[in-house]
C-alpha cells in the first residue's frame, strides 16, 4: 500500500508541476493601454493604415448633410456682405447651367450654407482625427481583417494533387 499512495504521489505531483508550469510562464508579457494597439499596428500596418483612411474620409462626409440642413433650416443668417453672395452665386450659376442645372436666385443663401457646412467639419479636424484613431483598432480587427482574409483565400491558388 506504501508503494502505490508514493509512486502516486509522485505522479500527481509531476502531473501539478506541468500543470502549474504551463500557466505560470509566459514567453511575452501582457500589453495594455496604447502599447497593446501600437504592438497590433506594428503586425498589420496596412489594415490599421485602411480603417483609419476610411474613417478619417467617413468622419469627414458623414455630418456633411446633417451640418447643412440644420443650417438651411434654422433662422441662422450666416454674416456674408451681399455683394460676396451675389457675386458668388453669379460665378456658380454659370456652372450650373453649363451643366443644364436651374440658375440660383442671386440673393440664395445655399452656397452660403455650404461653404459653412464646409468650415465647420474642418474646424472639427481634431475631433474627428480623435474618432478615427479611437476606432481604428476595433475597424481593422473586425472589418478590414476579415475582408482581407477573404480576398487572399479566394486568390490564394489550389494545390494540385
Amino acid at each position: 500500500m506504501s508503494f502505490l499512495s508514493t509512486s502516486l504521489r509522485r505522479e500527481s505531483s509531476k502531473a501539478l508541476t506541468l500543470f502549474s508550469k504551463r500557466y505560470t510562464t509566459t514567453s511575452q508579457p501582457v500589453l495594455t493601454g496604447y502599447r497593446k494597439y501600437a504592438q497590433q499596428f506594428k503586425n498589420k500596418p496596412g489594415s490599421y493604415m485602411t480603417s483609419f483612411a476610411i474613417l478619417h474620409e467617413l468622419t469627414a462626409v458623414a455630418p456633411f448633410p446633417f451640418i447643412y440642413f440644420a443650417l438651411d433650416n434654422s433662422s441662422l443668417k450666416i454674416p456674408f456682405p451681399e455683394n460676396v453672395v451675389t457675386e458668388g452665386n453669379k460665378f456658380i450659376n454659370k456652372a450650373r447651367v453649363y451643366y443644364k442645372y436651374p440658375p440660383l436666385e442671386p440673393d440664395n443663401q445655399v452656397m452660403v450654407n455650404l461653404v459653412t457646412t464646409y468650415c465647420i467639419v474642418k474646424a472639427l479636424l481634431p475631433l474627428r482625427i480623435a474618432v478615427s484613431a479611437a476606432m481604428t483598432p476595433f475597424m481593422a480587427e473586425r472589418l478590414i481583417g476579415p475582408m482581407v482574409a477573404f480576398v487572399r483565400k479566394a486568390i490564394k491558388p489550389k494545390a494540385k494533387m
